[in-house]
């Protein structure tokens, strides 16, 4: 989790229109100001209650994933050791569209699973909001999420949340700039360097060791192939390493998977 980001000179692209509603990002240029803080009170502007922001490194197997959210460490913790990237409804929605996806419980079916992710994560303030892909030709797809604590999405929230859609597109689209110009391409290590791997993360590592591809890691855990890359750019964080083989060896050599 990015704590206290603060972004350097804006791109070229940046700098020739800057709307009203991004400028509370481009006015922490400069002054230290956290952009955390900033976009924070971006996504209140909107209203929403915080905001989530996710990108890998590459478009393939040997990503690494960044993480930034101003949701609370718990939560970030809970969401990582309980692989709630598996049976996370928003990310699944908008890996699925090419859209913003309007999200929340009652949107989704009510499987074991999203009551599960629903029950836990309502806890901490997330029980609606948008979800949106930001692609670019470089890196892999980039997600942006929107998060209140309203549970009820009702035809006044619906319509509001309707009406500032095309706020949220310019909002995600200047994030992923300002991300990827301040921190993946000035090489800055992912947040979550040094944590610890989660259960999942552990078993995808093994059978990698054991010289299984993702699909067949995805087909013994029962989750797609998809998933399993996005285990993987997790764990590359975690380690330190650029590649599947490299992370294999860094866990070996500290006895995390058996030889």
């Amino acid at each position: 989790m990015l704590r206290a980001l603060v972004p350097q000179s804006p791109t070229f692209a940046l700098a020739k229109l800057i709307p009203p509603i991004v400028q509370p990002l481009v006015d922490a240029k400069g002054c230290q100001k956290s952009l955390t803080d900033a976009l924070q009170s971006v996504a209140q502007v909107l209203g929403f209650d915080s905001f989530m922001y996710a990108v890998g490194t590459k478009p393939t197997q040997d990503s690494r994933t960044y993480v930034w959210t101003s949701l609370p460490t718990e939560w970030v913790r809970m969401y990582d050791q309980r692989a709630y990237i598996e049976m996370d409804p928003r990310v699944q929605a908008a890996m699925a569209s090419m859209l913003p996806v309007i999200w929340y419980r009652g949107a989704f079916p009510n499987s074991p699973e999203n009551r599960a992710f629903f029950d836990a994560a309502s806890d901490f303030g997330v029980a609606s909001g948008v979800a949106m892909l930001v692609r670019n030709q470089v890196h892999a797809p980039a997600i942006f999420v929107l998060n209140s604590s309203v549970a009820e999405v009702d035809a006044a929230r619906f319509q509001h949340i309707a009406e500032i859609l095309g706020q949220v597109l310019v909002v995600a689209s200047y994030v992923h700039e300002l991300f990827l110009t301040n921190v993946i391409e000035r090489c800055l290590p992912p947040p979550t360097e040094g944590r610890p791997l989660s259960p999942r993360e552990r078993e995808c590592l093994q059978l990698a060791a054991r010289g299984m591809t993702s699909l067949q890691i995805g087909a013994s855990l029962g989750i797609g192939e998809r998933t399993v890359h996005q285990h993987f750019a997790n764990l590359h964080a975690k380690i330190g390493a650029t590649n599947r083989h490299e992370a294999i060896a860094k866990a070996m050599a500290a006895g995390l998977i058996e030889r």
